[in-house]
C-alpha cells in the first residue's frame, strides 16, 4: 500500500508541474510589449522614415504669354505668327536670391542664333536705383552693360518692371518682338528653341512654335476683293 501511495503522489506532482509549465508558456506568448521593446520599434520606424527620399527642390521654369503679365501663365507654347505682336517669355526662379545676370537665347527653327537678351536682377536685397555698376561677386558686370536690361529698374513707360511674382516665386521677363520684325517679314515660322543661362551657366532649355501665315480661304478672298 505504501508503494501505491508513493506512486500516486509522484504522478500527481508531475501532473501539477505540467499544468504550471503550460500556463507559463501561454502567459509568455500573450505578454504585453514592454516599454523598451516599444521604443525599439519606434526607433526602427524612424530609421525607415529617415531613409525615405526627401522632395527635390523645384528648378527654374519657363512659360510664354501674349501679354506682359504673369497672370497669363499657362502651358501654351504655340502662337500664330500673323497675330503675335510680342512674345513675352517669363523665367521663374524658385529659391534664387542675390544678384544675378540672366541670359535668354532665341534659336531659329534651323538651329542658328537669332538673338540673345541679358537681364540683371536682384532678389532679397535693396534694388539698385540705377544700373551703372551692379557690382556682384556672383556675376561680374557684362562687357557691354548698355545691352543689359535692369529688371529692378522701374521704367516710366511701357512695362514698369521686368522682375515680377508668379505663384509666389520671382520671375524675370524677356520680350521678343515679333510683329513688323524680321520674323514676320521672312515668315520665320516653326519650332524655336530657347536656352536660359544664369550667370553664364546653362540651366534651362525650352521650345515654342510660331504657326505660319495661313492663305485666305476663297470666300474670304472674295470679300477682300469686294472691299
Amino acid at each position: 500500500m505504501g508503494r501505491i501511495r508513493l506512486a500516486i503522489l509522484i504522478f500527481a506532482s508531475l501532473g501539477l508541474l505540467w499544468c504550471v509549465s503550460e500556463q507559463a508558456t501561454a502567459q509568455s506568448s500573450n505578454r504585453p510589449v514592454r516599454p523598451n521593446e516599444e521604443k525599439g520599434r519606434l526607433n526602427s520606424d524612424a530609421r525607415l522614415g529617415a531613409r525615405r527620399p526627401l522632395p527635390r527642390p523645384r528648378g527654374p521654369e519657363i512659360f510664354y504669354c501674349e501679354t506682359p503679365d504673369t497672370s497669363c501663365r499657362t502651358t501654351q507654347d504655340t502662337f500664330p505668327i500673323a497675330d503675335l505682336r510680342d512674345l513675352f517669355v517669363f523665367v521663374v526662379w524658385p529659391g534664387v536670391s542675390g544678384q544675378h545676370v540672366q541670359t535668354v537665347e532665341f534659336l531659329l527653327p534651323g538651329g542658328s542664333m537669332y538673338s540673345s537678351r541679358k537681364t540683371r536682377f536682384s532678389i532679397g536685397g535693396p534694388a539698385p536705383a540705377r544700373a551703372p555698376a551692379f557690382n556682384s561677386e556672383v556675376s561680374p558686370a557684362p562687357a557691354a552693360p548698355h545691352l543689359v536690361a535692369d529688371a529692378n529698374k522701374v521704367h516710366p513707360e511701357g512695362i514698369t518692371t521686368l522682375l515680377m511674382k508668379s505663384r509666389g516665386d520671382s520671375s524675370v521677363l524677356t520680350v521678343l518682338p515679333v510683329g513688323g520684325t524680321y520674323i514676320t517679314q521672312r515668315n520665320l515660322s516653326g519650332t524655336w528653341r530657347v536656352r536660359v543661362f544664369l550667370d553664364d551657366r546653362l540651366v534651362l532649355e525650352s521650345e515654342f512654335t510660331l504657326l505660319p501665315h495661313q492663305p485666305p480661304t476663297p470666300a474670304r478672298a472674295e470679300v477682300e476683293a469686294e472691299r
